[in-house]
């Protein structure tokens, strides 16, 4: 797979102004793989740059400078739910999607912050992420925090698999990479002395397991163990962490994680 180096001019987009957190877009697009916010910090030896779609995916992460991990071939990264009783799942993982969802309004409350709420189309869920930058600084590379909150809006309870995965190639070559998970973490990295990116949970609430995908296709959440592997792997993979959740009626549950270089 070729390997690709992303060349950000600097005229890119910066989310700064509290203004702008006082006047929400919205989109209705549907699955996107565009750029549409940027973020960057870090001296050379610890920069980390990643870039959200309007929907509230990352559709660009590397570091340190021009080693990329997302944005790499198969572009894939994002969320996913599955309603299990009716069995009805929905999902957005950037380059696709279920097709099910309603527009994304997108805010800034401040130049480190986006939050991004959509609702199913049916009008069952309510999905609002806040993505923070945590910046890098001479002493350690920066990460991205996710923090998904998934409101029930219908008049029962119910019981969800909540998802999050990202395919992630590092290097020239996507089949030699080395995979392994946890309960609360996983990660893929490059053969070797190099580089990688992990995803590790951040809540403990609820029962809760971190995940490799190989082959990295995107996944039905209702039926998500489909490529998942309970042992380390050398190959094509992805990482990601899900969730099992009872959410009473009108009610909210919250789950945190974090993408961080290793």
């Amino acid at each position: 797979m070729t390997f690709a180096r992303l060349i950000f001019s600097a005229a890119l987009l910066v989310v700064s102004t509290a203004a702008l957190a006082q006047q929400p877009q919205s989109t209705a697009d549907p699955a996107s793989t565009t750029c549409s916010f940027s973020y960057s910090s870090g001296p050379i030896t610890t920069f980390t740059r990643y870039c959200l779609s309007a929907n509230g995916n990352i559709v660009q992460f590397d570091s340190p400078s021009g080693f990329e991990y997302i944005n790499n071939g198969g572009l894939l990264e994002g969320y996913g739910i599955c309603d299990v009783n009716p069995n009805v799942a929905y999902y957005d993982y950037a380059s696709t999607d279920s097709g099910n969802w309603g527009p994304t309004t997108v805010t800034s409350p401040n130049a480190t912050t986006q939050v991004f709420v959509r609702q199913t189309a049916d009008g069952i869920w309510q999905l609002t992420q806040t993505i923070v930058q945590m910046k890098a600084s001479a002493a350690t590379t920066g990460s991205v925090k996710i923090t998904m909150a998934l409101k029930n809006l219908s008049t029962i309870s119910r019981n969800v698999t909540l998802l999050r995965i990202a395919n992630v190639n590092n290097g020239p070559v996507a089949t030699n990479d080395e995979f392994v998970s946890s309960f609360n973490s996983a990660f893929g990295q490059e053969p070797g002395a190099s580089w990688g990116l992990g995803l590790t949970t951040n809540t403990f609430t609820f029962a809760h397991n971190g995940l490799v995908i190989s082959p990295p296709l995107p996944p039905n959440p209702c039926h998500y163990v489909t490529n998942v592997q309970n042992f380390a792997i050398v190959g094509d993979g992805g990482i990601g962490h899900v969730y099992a959740i009872t959410i009473p009626k009108n009610a909210t549950k919250t789950v945190a994680m974090t993408y961080r270089p290793i």
